[in-house]
C-alpha cells in the first residue's frame, strides 16, 4: 500500500537524490573550512575550555 502511494507521487524519487547532493556539498564546505583554519586558531579553540581568563571578564563586567 505504501509502494502504491509513494509511485504515485510524481518526483519522489529525485528527493532522495537531491538531499544526498546537499548532505556532501555541506559536508565538503564543513572539512575544507576546518583544514584552511589557521593552526594559532585551532590551539586558541583547543585551550578555549581549560582557559580562565573568560570567567574573570565576566566577573569585570558584572562589577
Amino acid at each position: 500500500m505504501l509502494r502504491d502511494v509513494f509511485n504515485s507521487i510524481g518526483g519522489f524519487e529525485s528527493y532522495g537524490l537531491i538531499s544526498m547532493i546537499i548532505f556532501v556539498a555541506f559536508f565538503a564546505m564543513l572539512i575544507l573550512h576546518t583544514i584552511s583554519l589557521k593552526k594559532k586558531d585551532v590551539e586558541t579553540f583547543g585551550r578555549m575550555p581549560l582557559d580562565d581568563s573568560s570567567k574573570e571578564s565576566d566577573k569585570n563586567q558584572d562589577s
